[in-house]
């Protein structure tokens, strides 16, 4: 049964008696199954690849990480301040971890294009730097916004914590239904993902500007003669 995501007023009580009728024994269930849109619309019109130097920086993204009451198969919508529920009629159409990795790893190439960005597998130890991301809350919510909250870590080559940044970000649906709550999740990813690659160009510079300073420093030392 498709859940409405009714207007904000009407749309707590509607959804706590749809959860209650979609459990109906009885009843014939329609199965909806669900990707991540934006991973997917670019993983269809994407260009060929731009061939990278050797000496292009490496991101390794490793996968994301979801609090226990998201890593199941259904979508997540929360019917109060502290029920939740999760779909048996709506569900991902693979793994939600999976698909956040791989959205997560589309936007950062498309925001760091210099960069290669792999799975933290793929990358080995050659990563210059690693994404790692949890997730506490990808859900709707009976006010009619999709809620994501988490915190992400950057951490240099040899694995050592270079930043640290919770997230929280709350976006309405712009139409009733889990199409478009799943269409708002997949934005809001979005913008985290844009979030962790501003701050990657971030660290990156304040790198170079350190490194270039300690050479300046070292030129400008005098010698000493003992």
């Amino acid at each position: 049964m498709m859940m409405p995501f009714l207007n904000a007023s009407g749309r707590g009580a509607a959804l706590v008696v749809l959860a209650v009728l979609a459990g109906c024994a009885g009843q014939s269930t329609e199965f909806h199954r669900y990707t991540l849109p934006l991973a997917d619309q670019r993983a269809a019109t994407a260009e060929p690849g731009v061939s990278l130097p050797d000496s292009a920086p490496t991101v390794a993204v490793s996968s994301v990480r979801l609090a226990d009451y998201l890593d199941g198969q259904g979508v997540v919508y929360q019917t109060s301040d502290i029920e939740v529920n999760e779909a048996q009629a709506n569900l991902w159409a693979d793994s939600l971890s999976a698909q956040l990795t791989r959205s997560l790893q589309r936007t950062l190439g498309d925001q760091l294009k210099d960069h290669r960005v792999l799975g933290e597998t793929l990358a080995g130890d050659r990563a210059d730097t690693g994404v790692r991301v949890t997730l506490s809350r990808f859900q709707g919510r009976y006010d009619g916004m999709a809620v994501l909250a988490g915190q992400y870590q950057l951490r240099d080559a040899g694995g050592s914590l270079l930043y640290q940044q919770p997230f929280e970000i709350e976006r309405p649906l712009d139409d009733d239904g889990y199409p478009a709550l799943v269409r708002t999740l997949a934005q809001g990813w979005e913008n985290v993902g844009e979030q962790i690659a501003h701050e990657i160009t971030r660290q990156e510079q304040m790198a170079s500007s350190t490194g270039a300073y300690s050479r300046s420093s070292a030129r400008s030392v005098p010698a000493t003669t003992p």
